[in-house]
């Protein structure tokens, strides 16, 4: 059974349906919403949610897999590109095998290249973090929590955090913010432009319009084979290469593992496409909705994802999953922390030392309160 494979190549494309799309017909209307999605605003604000709605036997009985089920995502997205910030908001729930109710945060400053991560966020109770890192630590995380509650105001700095706990300096991109941000807008527009060509090239009649305005695409395997069909082309191209390697560039890969990896990821791309072409037995349907804003720009979409292997006649298997995306043209972002607001990871490392050294001693007394070895 592929149905594993077929359901990563279709989530693949789904999330490049949402990156694209991160007085006319239903279809040009459609076809215009998508394309302006390539033109950001300056201030935006999106949330991308993600539910898994069903899941076959098959993959409930691997326990890896097992943790999908019932799980939520939703992430929400602020950013201010005259600022150069922007703020992520991610929450994760799941009601399967381990259940999880975690959000957390992150701060991102463009100009001084700083990733922050609020503490406040583990001193949240409105989850189970605290729970499940308890676990993992046998009590430990709590009575940290408990000996240290003025960490709550406390933010770590993410982009210096390895090269503190390594001890070595981390190596700085040498690569341009400018040539990164130009690089992902070519690629951005080239994606959207593969995507809107091919709606285009529809019959017209496959594009409902509802009664509030919103439009509605039906999408299937033959859509879904030859739409990843024309973005592998574009792996073809020498621009797309030069401008997929200046972001993996600036993300720490070098040049020359780029290259050796590239060609690889394209073959592997094929082989997905053509394994989903092969697998007779499977059916994917999608259904896409959007909502333009009086400016034809996406408002909203919702995305109702099916595949179906009925491989065993009797007992079909169905992956079912919901995607939803949301954006509005302004950005509140929150206040982003002073100097005296961070907290070094040596800091930290002498914190945790202390109370784990601190709660050993309870445990066991004098005799076992050495934590050199704990780390």
């Amino acid at each position: 059974m592929k149905l594993k494979r077929i359901s990563l190549l279709v989530l693949m494309l789904v999330m490049s349906l949402v990156l694209a799309a991160c007085g006319s017909s239903p279809q040009e209307t459609f076809t215009k919403s998508v394309e302006k999605t390539a033109e950001p605003a300056d201030q935006s604000t999106t949330t991308i949610g993600i539910k898994v709605d069903e899941l076959p036997a098959t993959l409930k009985a691997d326990q890896s897999a097992a943790m999908l089920e019932g799980l939520s995502v939703k992430l929400t997205v602020s950013d201010d590109q005259k600022q150069q910030k922007s703020a992520a908001t991610i929450a994760v729930k799941t009601a399967g095998l381990v259940s999880l109710n975690v959000n957390l945060d992150l701060l991102v400053d463009s100009k001084a290249e700083k990733v922050y991560f609020p503490l406040s966020d583990l001193y949240d109770e409105k989850g189970n973090l605290t729970t499940l890192l308890d676990q993992l630590t046998s009590g430990m995380f709590s009575k940290i929590k408990e000996e240290n509650p003025d960490l709550v105001t406390k933010y770590v700095d993410l982009s210096t955090l390895s090269e503190e706990l390594s001890g070595k300096e981390a190596k700085k991109s040498e690569t341009d913010t400018k040539e990164v941000e130009k690089a992902t807008k070519d690629l951005s527009k080239k994606v959207t432009k593969t995507v809107s060509d091919y709606f285009n090239s529809l019959p017209e009649d496959r594009f409902k319009e509802g009664d509030n305005g919103e439009i509605t695409l039906n999408l299937t395997k033959a859509d879904f084979t030859t739409l990843a069909t024309k973005i592998s082309e574009l792996l073809d191209d020498k621009a797309i290469k030069a401008d997929l390697k200046v972001i993996a560039e600036s993300q720490g890969v070098s040049g020359e593992a780029f290259d050796k990896q590239y060609k690889s990821m394209a073959k592997s791309f094929d082989d997905a496409i053509q394994s989903v072409k092969d697998e007779t037995n499977a059916k994917i349907d999608v259904t896409v909705t959007i909502q333009p804003d009086k400016n034809d720009n996406i408002e909203s979409m919702k995305m109702e994802v099916k595949i179906t292997d009925s491989k065993d006649k009797d007992k079909p298997e169905t992956l079912g999953m919901t995607i939803t995306m949301k954006t509005t043209d302004s950005a509140k972002l929150p206040k982003f922390p002073s100097s005296s607001d961070i907290i070094s990871t040596e800091a930290l490392q002498k914190i945790i030392s202390e109370s784990t050294a601190s709660y050993y001693k309870s445990l066991y007394g004098d005799t076992n309160t050495d934590t050199t070895e704990i780390q």
